[in-house]
């Protein structure tokens, strides 16, 4: 997770790495560094559409199974 850009700010403070196409393999083939210099950067905010909807997100399940410990 990094900081959220200019467009996730407003909904969330964080946000995962999004890659570019072409980044996939920098992402799971290359050095930490590379890796890590793709999580530092900023993805553009004019890239990310925001789509609002008036659903709720569902309540999570409960299990009735009961809990292994």
């Amino acid at each position: 997770m990094i900081n959220a850009n200019e467009a996730i700010a407003p909904v969330h403070n964080r946000m995962p790495v999004l890659l570019h196409p072409g980044e996939h393999e920098i992402w799971l083939q290359e050095s930490f560094d590379d890796a890590l210099a793709l999580q530092q950067r900023t993805f553009p905010p004019e890239l990310i559409t925001i789509d609002r909807t008036s659903e709720l997100w569902p309540k999570k399940k409960v299990l009735d199974a009961p809990l292994l410990l």
